[in-house]
C-alpha cells in the first residue's frame, strides 16, 4: 500500500468498501443478509457455515484509519481518498469538497478517528 501511495498520492486513489449489515459488529456477532446467517469473523462476514465468504466488515473509517496508521498517510489526505477522489471519479459534482453549492454532507471524528457523529 505505501508503493501505491508513493505512486499515486491522494489524488490518484480512491478508499471504496462493499461493507455488509455486519460492518461495524464485534467479532462473532451474527446477522441476516439476504435471509442467511452470516457471522462476523476474522475482520470480514461469513457465512455462518463458514463455508463462503459474505462481504466486507470494513467500514470507510476504517479505511482511513489503516491508511494513517498502517501507511503513514496524513489524515487529511486519506480523508481526501475517501470523499473528494471518488467523487470526482464518480463525476459527482455535488459531493466531495466543502465548498459553496455542495451537498453539506459531514463526518465529526475524534483525534482517534472514530466516528462521533454525521
Amino acid at each position: 500500500m505505501r508503493m501505491l501511495y508513493r505512486a499515486k498520492v491522494e489524488a490518484g486513489i480512491c478508499l471504496v468498501t462493499d461493507a455488509t449489515a455486519g460492518a461495524g459488529l464485534p467479532k462473532d456477532r451474527r446477522f441476516s443478509r439476504g435471509g442467511r446467517d452470516c457471522v462476523v469473523r476474522d475482520g470480514a462476514c461469513w457465512m455462518a457455515d463458514g463455508s463462503a465468504l459474505a462481504g466486507s466488515a470494513a467500514r470507510m473509517i476504517d479505511l482511513v484509519r489503516q491508511m494513517v496508521e498502517a501507511v503513514g498517510v496524513p489524515v487529511h489526505e486519506a480523508i481526501r481518498m475517501a470523499t473528494e477522489t471518488p467523487a470526482r471519479a464518480m463525476g459527482w459534482e455535488t459531493k466531495g469538497a466543502l465548498e459553496a453549492g455542495r451537498d453539506a454532507d459531514l463526518v465529526l471524528l475524534t483525534p482517534t478517528l472514530e466516528v462521533e457523529s454525521t
